[in-house]
C-alpha cells in the first residue's frame, strides 16, 4: 500500500497594537520547511509597544538556528534560556511530517492551538512564561488526516471562540488566517495567528 503525502496550505497573519506603528509588534512566528514537512511557530511577547517588540525579535531569531533540533522542549528549554534577561515570551510550536502525518505540539503560556476537524480537539500548553517561570514543557503527538485545520493564536484573539465558520474549503490559509484578524482582532493588543489546512 503506498503512503499517503499530506499536502499543506499554511499562512501567518500579525496585527500591531492600535497605538503602535505596524512595524512594531510583540506577537510574530515562524514557519519553515523542512525535509520531513514544516516547523511552526507563534510567539507573543509580553506587552506590546518597543519592549515587546523586541522581545518577539529575539526569540523568533533563536529559533531561526534552533528549529532543526529534534524535541519540541529541547527548543523551548533553549529559548527559556535566551529570554531569560527580558519580560518573557509565550510561545506554541508545531512540527508536522507530510509524509507520516504526525503532528508535534509543545507549547507554553496563553497561545491557543486547536485542531479543526470532525472531533476538534484543543491542545493545552503548560503555563507560565519563557524566559521567566514556566512548567516543563511536555510534547504532544496526533496524526493528522485530509480535511483538518490547525490554528495557532495568540490572545490578540478571544480564546475560546469558535473559528469553525470561517474555515470554508474554498478559502486560502492565508485569507482564513487575515479574515480572523479582522474580523476578531482586537485592537487594543497586538495579534498573530498561523492556520495550517490539510490536503
Amino acid at each position: 500500500m503506498a503512503q499517503m503525502t499530506l499536502h499543506l496550505d499554511y499562512a501567518l497573519a500579525t496585527q500591531s497594537h492600535i497605538d503602535e506603528d505596524a512595524d512594531v509588534c510583540g506577537d510574530t512566528g515562524l514557519i519553515k520547511n523542512t525535509d520531513e514537512g514544516v516547523f511552526l511557530a507563534l510567539i507573543d511577547g509580553l506587552g506590546h509597544g518597543p519592549d515587546a517588540d523586541e522581545i518577539a525579535r529575539q526569540a523568533r531569531s533563536y529559533l531561526e538556528h534552533a528549529y532543526r533540533k529534534a524535541s519540541l522542549v529541547d527548543i523551548i528549554q533553549g529559548l527559556h534560556q535566551s529570554l531569560r534577561r527580558t519580560k518573557g515570551a509565550v510561545v506554541a510550536l508545531c512540527r508536522i511530517n507530510t509524509s507520516s502525518g504526525e503532528l508535534n505540539y509543545a507549547g507554553v503560556g496563553n497561545i491557543s492551538a486547536k485542531l479543526y476537524a470532525p472531533n476538534p480537539i484543543t491542545f493545552v500548553p503548560r503555563e507560565g512564561i519563557v524566559g521567566d517561570v514556566m512548567s516543563s514543557p511536555r510534547e504532544e503527538t496526533l496524526i493528522l488526516s485530509p480535511g483538518m485545520v490547525l490554528i495557532l493564536h495568540s490572545d490578540g484573539l478571544p480564546a475560546h471562540k469558535d473559528f469553525s465558520g470561517a474555515l470554508s474549503s474554498e478559502r486560502s490559509a492565508q485569507a482564513i488566517a487575515e479574515g480572523l484578524l479582522f474580523e476578531y482582532g482586537k485592537d487594543d493588543d497586538d495579534v498573530s495567528c498561523i492556520v495550517v489546512k490539510v490536503d
